[in-house]
């Protein structure tokens, strides 16, 4: 649990929480200064990384554990169902299912997991919260949004991307995978497959998810804006001004193009690209939804099959 400000307890719910909590040392006499700071340095005691890889290496912890810690707490409720319907109903069930269900707070305490054993305040805590309508309105409302995707999110597997880019370039005779294109064919199918290659003429449909071809589109144009209209974004690192650019910043924690890619020590914030920006450089376009940008490419759509109706009836009168 967690002090706050007010005098109050909360279970460490989101990745500040563990940044705010300072560490005490181990039995080992090491301080790591919060408790953040240890969980990415006991990382290195069951993994090794290259020590020119070694910063980067702690850049991409760091990165990747707030959303890791929202996952842990959204699968805790999950596994609490599949518990209880395995031990007290005699029945397994699978995640997809268990989503779906809700159990009764008395359902719930009776299957308190081993790592919240000690701290059972905790795990009433999460208990109020799952048996709260509003969170379970809040939560359904996610999840429905996330079933309306087109596609799934990606074939990355839970590989980062660059680990995608060298199985695929193992997989095409040792072609090189820069960012963009590694991040591209991410979005189009599994590294292995022959059949997966980068296109930029590609329209949306080779994607697995439509808004992919929209943010490859907006990005080119903006990349070519600031570097010239020969700039290959697809053979370039990806510049993360301009994806903070077109992507209105870093919502959710999340970059538009190439979250896990990019370089948040090199990457400017947004405020610090407002500050130094003038008048002649690209805007900062406000994030669109993924509902945008499939009507906006319904629209175009819509707009050439018109125009190509046009051309047929202007060239048939003229015949």
């Amino acid at each position: 649990m967690v002090p706050l400000r007010d005098g109050g307890q909360e279970p460490a719910l989101t990745w500040a929480h563990y940044k705010r909590v300072a560490d005490v040392p181990d039995e080992d006499g090491r301080d790591f200064r919060t408790v953040a700071d240890r969980v990415v340095g006991e990382l290195w005691d069951f993994f090794r990384v290259e020590p020119e890889w070694s910063d980067r290496a702690v850049r991409r912890v760091y990165n990747a554990c707030p959303k890791l810690i929202m996952d842990m707490h959204y699968e805790a409720r999950v596994q609490a169902v599949r518990t209880y319907y395995a031990k007290k109903l005699g029945r397994e069930i699978e995640k997809k299912e268990a989503r779906t269900i809700w159990l009764a707070a008395e359902q719930y305490m009776q299957v308190i997991p081993w790592w919240c054993a000690s701290h059972r305040d905790c795990w009433e805590y999460f208990v109020s919260r799952w048996c709260d309508p509003e969170w379970q309105k809040t939560h359904e409302a996610c999840r429905q949004r996330r079933l309306k995707m087109p596609g799934p999110a990606h074939h990355q597997g839970n590989r980062t991307l660059d680990e995608y880019a060298a199985s695929w370039s193992r997989a095409h005779e040792g072609r090189e995978c820069p960012p963009l294109m590694a991040w591209a064919l991410a979005h189009k199918g599994k590294a292995s497959s022959i059949e997966v290659d980068y296109n930029p003429e590609d329209g949306p449909e080779a994607y697995s998810n439509a808004t992919v071809h929209a943010r490859l589109q907006q990005y080119t144009e903006m990349a070519r804006e600031k570097h010239g209209p020969e700039w290959n974004p697809s053979t370039e690192d990806l510049d993360g001004e301009i994806i903070m650019r077109i992507g209105g910043g870093k919502k959710h924690g999340r970059y538009w193009i190439g979250d896990s890619t990019l370089d948040t020590a090199s990457t400017p914030t947004l405020s610090g690209i407002r500050a130094r920006s003038s008048s002649s450089a690209p805007p900062i376009r406000p994030r669109p939804s993924a509902a945008q940008i499939q009507f906006d490419q319904v629209q175009a759509q819509l707009r050439e099959e018109m125009e190509a109706k046009l051309q047929a009836q202007e060239a048939k009168y003229q015949a």
